[in-house]
Parts: structure tokens; C-alpha cells; sequence
């Protein structure tokens, strides 16, 4: 399959529309529950301090850092779900105004939304790559 070159125009008929307004729909509702699980995260990330001082066994545990730690989360989980916002509304007012722009910067949001996924995807891994030879590491040194 060749690629199209900048002279041919790509259409999409009543079918893809459809299709991309309720995807749409779907990004909306996915992206709106993210910013409530965000302030949900903020919210409980100003209360650890009293939870850990009320659990028998967590009391000895750093609550700032546990604070800490949902603050970093929320602000990384921010972003895609701040992408897939804008392409939810970019690619609403798209559809609805025929705005050739507006849908091409919905799918520049979106591409930005994957993009981020895919670079967090690969952390986590490496992270838990990096945790999995430290603990065959440390297995090693201590089973002697």
C-alpha cells in the first residue's frame, strides 16, 4: 500500500464519521472520569498524613512521602487525559463544523496522547526490569 502523497486529499465518508463521533463520545466520558480520579488523587494525597496515623502498623511510615508520591501521579496522569480532552472537543467541533483543522488537531492530541503512553509504558517496564534484576541480585547475594 503506498502512502498518499500532499496532492491527494483523504475523505471520510458517513460511516468513518459516525465512527470517529462516537470514539468521540467515548474519549469524552474516559477523559472526564480521569480528571475526577486526578482531583480524587489530590484529595486524598492532603489526608495520608491522618490515615497512616490512624493504621497500627503504618505508623512509622513517611506520610509526606506517600503524599508525595500521589501529587507525582496525579500531575503524570494528567497529561494524557488532558490529550485525549482536547481531542474528544477538537474532533467535536470538527465534526460538527466541518472543520478539516479542528480534526486534524483533534488526531495531533490524540497522537500526542498514544506518544505518551507509549513512553510511560516503557519506564514502567524498565522500572520493573530494574527491580526484577535487583531482587535476583540480592537473592543471589544472601542464598550463600
Amino acid at each position: 500500500m503506498e502512502p498518499l502523497d500532499s496532492t491527494q486529499a483523504l475523505l471520510l465518508n458517513d460511516q468513518a464519521l459516525r465512527n470517529l463521533n462516537e470514539t468521540r463520545k467515548w474519549t469524552m466520558f474516559i477523559s472526564i472520569f480521569g480528571f475526577v480520579m486526578i482531583g480524587f488523587m489530590l484529595i486524598v494525597s492532603l489526608f495520608l498524613g491522618s490515615i497512616f496515623s490512624q493504621l497500627p502498623n503504618m505508623q512509622g511510615m513517611s506520610s509526606s512521602l506517600f503524599s508525595g508520591l500521589y501529587i507525582v501521579l496525579a500531575v503524570i496522569y494528567l497529561f494524557p487525559i488532558y490529550y485525549l480532552y482536547k481531542f474528544s472537543t477538537h474532533l467535536k467541533t470538527g465534526i460538527i463544523m466541518k472543520s478539516q483543522q479542528d480534526i486534524n488537531d483533534g488526531f495531533r492530541y490524540l497522537k500526542s496522547h498514544y506518544k505518551f503512553m507509549g513512553v510511560l509504558l516503557a519506564v514502567v517496564l524498565a522500572f520493573y526490569a530494574l527491580i526484577f534484576l535487583g531482587s535476583m541480585m540480592f537473592g543471589a547475594l544472601f542464598s550463600f
